[in-house]
């Protein structure tokens, strides 16, 4: 099975200011995809912790978001030039493409400098094109940009024998009612892979608080799946 690391970038992330929910976002789409999500990380607007983060990924896919504007703080390029070791250029059909649709000029042509080597993606969106150099996949950190873009290379990062489906079940226990049963599942479905959420329940009767919990189950097996799960309802609902 294919991995994958995903690096948000932005002081704003960091400091609190915004809630990365890109990063949750792709996971969830790479893992519908069978491309398992090996890393998730945080970096600021830093050059030289932009490049030392690309350098320090093993996975077989780095997706990185945020910071391909035009700005003085939009350093992702050059940090991911570093980071693979390419000197950074003028792309010219970025920059060709920059200004026929969007009027470009000065400055803001900054957006089309990537890597030499790097494959264009296009931004269905948004002005600031993302690119592709060696396994490294740079995208806007614009949600809706971000979104539209990756639904244009989705079927690049595809693999069909890794795929797996999943089933959730609810319950009105909390963990440590089932703890049993969540540890004797795991031994008998070895082929599934079961995880436990815990969360409250704060719309009991009389405002009271409820621990509950929600099981996730993933395999690739189809009937093994449908076992555990019929297997863990009859135990814990």
């Amino acid at each position: 099975m294919r991995g994958a690391t995903i690096i948000s970038i932005g002081n704003e992330i960091l400091s609190g200011d915004i809630v990365d929910t890109n990063s949750a976002w792709l996971a969830k789409r790479l893992s519908a995809q069978g491309v398992a999500v090996e890393k998730i990380m945080v970096v600021g607007d830093d050059e030289e912790a932009i490049c030392d983060a690309i350098k320090s990924c093993n996975s077989d896919f780095v997706f990185v978001m945020g910071g391909i504007g035009p700005t003085h703080d939009d350093v992702t390029r050059e940090g991911v030039a570093k980071g693979v070791g390419n000197e950074l250029e003028r792309n010219e059909e970025a920059e060709r493409k920059l200004k026929e649709k969007y009027s470009v000029s000065g400055l803001l042509l900054k957006m089309a400098d990537m890597p030499t080597g790097s494959e264009i993606i296009e931004n269905p969106v948004g002005a600031a094109p993302g690119f592709k150099i060696d396994n490294v996949i740079v995208m806007p950190g614009v949600p809706e940009e971000m979104r539209g873009m990756f639904a244009g290379i989705a079927s690049l990062f595809r693999a069909e024998d890794a795929i797996k489906e999943e089933e959730w079940i609810t319950t009105d226990k909390g963990e440590h009612e089932i703890l049993e049963v969540l540890n004797e599942s795991v031994k008998r479905f070895a082929e599934v892979q079961i995880g436990s959420y815990p969360y409250i329940d704060r719309n009991e009767e009389g405002g009271k608080r409820a621990y509950k919990s929600r099981i996730k189950l993933l395999s690739a097996d189809t009937e093994a799946l449908k076992r555990a799960k019929r297997w863990l309802e009859e135990r814990i609902c």
